[in-house]
């Protein structure tokens, strides 16, 4: 006897929700082992260990330790793309873009789930913050899928040429402004996502004069 349409469909949820948790805990060992080893003292054979499971399920997972701590960003990655989708059409680009990012972040750090009393998110940034190397890592996650929203962009602003490098740029741009704004977070000893999201767009609110102003007030005329 076949299985109906409704015990396929509640079969493949429960399929769904085991592949979760099993993340969810690869996640959370995977964090465990960076606080306590630091990311290049602990291994994969730890994580497995540490979430009972094989190195080949992490592996079905995962395809390393740095895809593990930066999954997170490639999440935000896609919710900025949807929500960016859906912004209103009389903002402008830089508007739609870091509005689109503060709702991706914000639903990161809701969704996922909670870490020693503190989102997941959170404690990613933490560790990409604090670990040689992982800064560049988060650049170059943030990098790749910079096509998406850029095209999205172009269509908004109804550019078809596709040699104007405005979209690009300006993607391009925010990438560094959001990485400048972890390491920020990160130094001045905060902990919250209010904080995060405030040092994101007082790095945002400052390309400008970053770019093409002055920075001393001393500076001669």
């Amino acid at each position: 006897m076949h299985p109906s349409p409704a015990e396929r469909t509640a079969s493949a949820g429960l399929r769904d929700r085991k592949k979760l948790k099993t993340r969810d805990a690869l996640c959370h060992a995977a964090l465990d082992l960076f606080g306590s080893r630091g990311f290049e003292g602990a291994t994969l054979d730890d994580i497995a260990a540490a979430a009972d499971v094989s190195k080949r399920t992490v592996l079905r997972y995962f395809t390393g330790k740095q895809d593990i701590l930066l999954a997170v960003f490639r999440e935000m990655a896609a919710l900025t793309v949807r929500e960016l989708e859906r912004r209103p059409a009389e903002e402008a680009p830089l508007t739609a873009l870091r509005e689109a990012t503060r709702h991706a972040l914000c639903e990161v750090g809701r969704a996922l789930p909670e870490y020693r009393g503190t989102p997941t998110c959170l404690a990613v940034l933490q560790l990409v913050a604090t670990t040689p190397g992982m800064l560049v890592s988060l650049h170059h996650v943030l990098l790749v899928h910079q096509d998406a929203p850029a095209k999205i962009l172009a269509a908004r602003e109804r550019i078809e040429d596709p040699a104007d490098p405005r979209p690009q740029l300006l993607v391009s741009v925010h990438a560094v402004a959001m990485t400048v704004a972890v390491r920020s977070w990160q130094a001045s000893g905060a902990h919250d996502l209010d904080t995060i999201l405030d040092t994101v767009d007082m790095c945002l609110d400052n390309l400008s004069s970053a770019i093409a102003g002055r920075w001393s007030v001393a500076a001669p005329a």
